[in-house]
């Protein structure tokens, strides 16, 4: 008999997943499959429609079928590569795993951010893979008018906008910056309370405060510190106005040194593509996040300082 390849009983039950979920969406969205040879993690680019008109709203979805996931009474867990999750953390929109039970043509959601935000266990990012819990509750059917409410709530928060060049592809490639960081500076992406830092701007003293896990000092300011970075949440009235980060193992830097200020944002899971880059010196360069109406500056402050940056809304446009 002639030797032929074999497809497999995961790929089967990928293959009818993602068909069965891309049928689903493909009523409320623009469904981009990612092809399999640039797929990292994620399976399907979505992009909102209004009735027949796209609104630049981007998110991502990773699909999985039911038989691979382990079923519990209340949810259904999914064993996901840590790396996997940091890419999914890096990426500008937000990314949704979804379990596909193909047999009754009903889908179960999680948004994994979310669910790394709630874990106890600080310290995942040294495990290998981390169990997703998928609950039951989040759940819709073949059958649905409209995108769940939860999920629309959800990318209106954290989607970007369309990429300018319409390359939606493109949000693929910002692993990049990471690994540029790794190469040029020994630095890797990093967790919470240091991830996305922007995050801060505009919270109540008392929230922020709860959410990094520090006191606010009498000036109503919270510093954060560890062995990799040394953060500054300045207060203006009852709200935090102003973030700096400073990247300790870049000590000591020289303002003549130039630096990658693209592969510094990237250690912070902020997309470099998503900004405009407004000013270009030797020790500081300038963006802006028009989407988020913030002025981010990466620079050496002085000779021997580490690099650092800092982000405003104050001083957006200025």
């Amino acid at each position: 008999m002639t030797k032929l390849p074999k497809r497999t009983k995961s790929q089967k039950i990928g293959t009818s997943a993602a068909d069965l979920l891309s049928y689903v969406f493909a009523e409320f969205c623009n469904v981009i499959p990612v092809p399999q040879e640039r797929d990292l993690g994620i399976d399907f680019i979505c992009e909102v429609m209004q009735d027949e008109y796209p609104t630049g709203k981007l998110f991502n979805i990773q699909c999985k079928g039911k038989e691979e996931a382990k079923v519990e009474i209340d949810s259904i867990t999914v064993p996901i590569k840590v790396a996997t999750l940091n890419y999914w953390l890096l990426q500008p929109n937000p990314t949704f795993l979804i379990v596909v039970d193909c047999q009754n043509a009903c889908f179960y959601w999680s948004f994994p951010q979310d669910f790394l935000c709630s874990l106890h266990n600080k310290n995942w990012q040294e495990q290998q893979t981390v169990s997703i819990r998928v609950p039951i509750q989040n759940q819709f059917g073949q059958n649905i008018n409209i995108l769940p409410t939860q999920i629309v709530s959800i990318v209106n928060s954290n989607a970007s906008v369309t990429p300018k060049n319409g390359d939606y592809l493109g949000t693929l490639t910002l692993g990049d910056a990471i690994d540029r960081a790794a190469i040029d500076y020994g630095l890797y992406v990093f967790k919470s309370p240091f991830h996305r830092p922007f995050q801060y701007i505009g919270m109540t003293i008392a929230n922020a405060a709860r959410v990094v896990n520090a006191k606010p000092n009498q000036a109503g300011n919270i510093i954060v510190e560890s062995e990799e970075a040394h953060m500054l949440l300045e207060a203006e009235g009852n709200f935090i106005n102003y973030v700096d980060i400073e990247l300790k193992k870049t000590a000591p830097w020289s303002q003549k040194r130039p630096f990658n200020s693209k592969a510094i944002l990237g250690v912070l899971s902020i997309n470099p593509a998503e900004l405009e880059l407004a000013r270009k010196q030797t020790d500081f360069h300038t963006y802006y996040d028009h989407k988020r109406k913030l002025k981010i500056g990466v620079s050496c402050q002085y000779d021997g300082a580490p690099l650092s940056v800092g982000f405003s809304s104050k001083y957006y446009g200025a």
